[in-house]
């Protein structure tokens, strides 16, 4: 019997200040405004950020979180935050899996992802090591829809990602398709799950448009990864 799809959630403070600090390096928001999305950073604290090399700027943010007068207060909202989306995603953990392997053409290709609270407001993943964030200032839908966001940027990247680089797709291409592709979260297809819409990067709502108006022709994943190709080249 093949082992049922979990998504275990947590919160690690060393990835809660790592996301602080990827955010804060990478300052490509693509249309959003960057320093909206690092809001509960302080100036002092983001100019020290700025100018030291990305260890040494996680070890100072997590020491600031560590510090924080209301950490405590902080992590207990957080931990009944973590068991209420854990509950709401039990809900449909199987019947998203099942429809984004029937989408993507390819089946869930590992057993286990695990799922990050943050205390930012941007919710990064890790390619390697199949985990991503959700913002504990979110609300459950929309954390519900970032989930199923962040797990197509996974199931994307894993089975589609060396085909893009032989299409001859550069890395910023092939970033530019795996976050357009999500419109696929608004469509028919996950209307059962999905309660807040998937609203994507002000850049690629162009693109969005396109592939939508592709992929109501035949619902094909295939073609309509290949006429992506054609699109963002």
């Amino acid at each position: 019997m093949r082992a049922k799809n979990r998504l275990n959630f947590n919160y690690d403070i060393k990835k809660d200040a790592w996301s602080w600090v990827l955010i804060t390096k990478d300052k490509d928001m693509w249309g959003l405004n960057w320093r909206d999305q690092i809001a509960q950073i302080p100036d002092e604290l983001l100019e020290e950020i700025e100018k030291v090399y990305f260890n040494c700027a996680q070890e100072i943010v997590e020491q600031y979180i560590e510090k924080d007068s209301k950490k405590e207060y902080t992590l207990s909202v957080m931990s009944f935050e973590v068991e209420a989306l854990e509950k709401a995603w039990s809900l449909i953990e199987e019947r998203y899996f099942e429809i984004l392997s029937r989408v993507t053409q390819k089946p869930i290709f590992a057993e286990k992802f695990s799922c990050f609270f943050t205390t930012g407001s941007m919710c990064p993943y890790n390619e390697k090591e199949n985990w991503f964030m959700v913002s504990m200032w979110h609300s459950i839908p929309f954390s519900i829809t970032t989930i199923c966001h962040e797990l197509m940027h996974l199931q994307f990247l894993n089975y589609y990602k060396n085909y893009l680089k032989e299409q001859g797709c550069t890395e910023e291409q092939i970033e530019d398709l795996k976050e357009a592709i999500t419109f696929l979260l608004n469509e028919s297809e996950f209307d059962d799950i999905i309660l807040s819409q998937d609203g994507g990067y002000p850049e690629h709502a162009e693109l969005r448009a396109k592939l939508k108006n592709i992929w109501s022709k035949n619902k094909n994943f295939q073609n309509l990864l290949d006429e992506g190709i054609l699109l963002v080249k």
